[in-house]
């Protein structure tokens, strides 16, 4: 597992890396804050998901945690902030 962040600017600098990457929002289920870190060669086959700064810092912890991660066309860094079906 790779993980990809920014840690002084939260992001800031990253968000060339999301949008180049089609990272739009924290991939946790229920969640659409924007995400500040980017994890790659997660269980399952998944490739990346993108992880807001609070649900990084509850998977960083000795034994981490698991999440129901979705994939779907919202997109947090918009500034419409509805919904969109992929």
């Amino acid at each position: 597992m790779k993980i990809i962040r920014d840690e002084e600017l939260f992001g800031l600098d990253m968000i060339p890396l999301f949008v180049e990457w089609g990272v739009k929002r924290c991939n946790v289920a229920g969640c659409r804050a924007k995400p500040t870190t980017i994890v790659q060669g997660l269980a399952g086959g998944i490739p990346l998901a993108g992880f807001c700064e609070e649900h990084f810092q509850q998977a960083n912890v000795p034994g981490g945690t698991k999440f129901k991660l979705e994939f779907d066309g919202y997109d947090a860094f918009s500034s419409k902030q509805e919904a969109v079906e992929p």
